[in-house]
């Protein structure tokens, strides 16, 4: 993956969880199918559990990031072994 294909792809998920959080019919819709998630009412649940799911996702952008720039940086320097050659 690219760094601009994970940059479309971390823009889709913040888009979708932001819309998720800030749709009222949606919420709603998921409180009356099951008021109660792990003894929770279902929106103290969902206002919990997003902060985690953003925080687990911005960990995993963190990690593809990082191997992506190792991998430019091992390309460079193959570059600049080529050219010094």
């Amino acid at each position: 993956m690219s760094r601009k294909g994970l940059y479309a792809v971390s823009t889709a998920v913040f888009v979708a969880v932001v819309f998720f959080i800030t749709f009222p019919p949606i919420t709603q819709m998921l409180d009356r199918v099951r008021p109660r998630v792990l003894g929770f009412p279902f929106m103290q649940f969902w206002l919990l559990f997003i902060p985690l799911l953003l925080s687990v996702w911005l960990i995993i952008w963190f990690v593809l990031e990082c191997r992506i720039e190792d991998r430019e940086a091992a390309a460079e320097a193959e570059k600049g072994g080529e050219k010094n050659e």
